[in-house]
């Protein structure tokens, strides 16, 4: 995580005040972790404008419960969301803040890849081969830049709310809760939203790199949850 709060902190453009808000929770205290947080918390070796906060949530046993209370301690008129493997390119901010206001939306959503393309080994040794976060990274390129095309037309001509890398009007996001009983709260947040008339759209030049599941097992897990969400949200 430190290695994605200096990430943050150095590598994205960004011209104003960048407030990065680092929200988790955990059922046990973690002394060494927690200490090193609250040292970079208070470090001012951080670039012009720009600043670090951490917020455990205590109560929290989920994603969903650290976004409401994130929603609610940030002050901006302006809000971007990101998984804490997420590397965003450099320019990948400035691209959503510009297409948000050449079209005055209330979200707009930005694309994935994978960035641990040389991990993920299937096989044994020395027949090994990193082949899951290869297929991962075709599948999202495949979907970001042409199957968005035309799922569009399943969601009224918008866009929809992907879980990260989505830069969205404060306001609008808080004005509803993110289900802490959903499996995928970025869905039916997006639902939630889109019934509500806001606009949303995507921009596939606006890339953020994240982890491949290092495995064939955890690649399932996460694809199961991905369609309950989906038939949970939709049905």
């Amino acid at each position: 995580i430190e290695e994605t709060v200096d990430w943050m902190m150095h590598k994205i453009e960004w011209p104003g005040q960048l407030d990065v808000f680092l929200v988790y929770n955990t059922p046990a205290d973690l002394p060494d972790i927690e200490q090193r947080l609250a040292e970079m918390q208070e470090s001012g070796d951080w670039p012009e404008r720009r600043s670090f906060r951490v917020l455990r949530v205590v109560e929290s046993k989920s994603k969903a419960a650290n976004l409401n209370a994130a929603l609610k301690a940030v002050g901006d008129q302006y809000v971007v969301i990101y998984d804490a493997d997420h590397h965003p390119d450099r320019e990948s901010l400035l691209l959503l803040w510009e297409k948000m206001q050449r079209r005055n939306v209330d979200c707009v959503q930005g694309s994935y890849y994978m960035r641990n393309l040389s991990q993920n080994q299937f096989g044994c040794s020395p027949c090994a081969f990193p082949f899951i976060a290869r297929i991962i990274d075709a599948e999202f390129f495949t979907d970001w830049f042409l199957m968005k095309l035309v799922t569009r037309t399943f969601f009224l001509g918008s866009g929809y709310f992907s879980g990260s890398n989505a830069l969205w009007k404060k306001d609008v996001l808080a004005s509803r809760e993110f289900s802490v009983t959903a499996q995928t709260e970025d869905v039916d947040m997006a639902i939630q939203q889109l019934l509500d008339g806001r606009r949303i759209e995507f921009c596939a030049e606006s890339r953020s790199g994240e982890l491949a599941p290092m495995g064939l097992c955890a690649c399932w897990k996460q694809r199961l949850r991905w369609t309950i969400g989906w038939d949970e949200t939709s049905l």
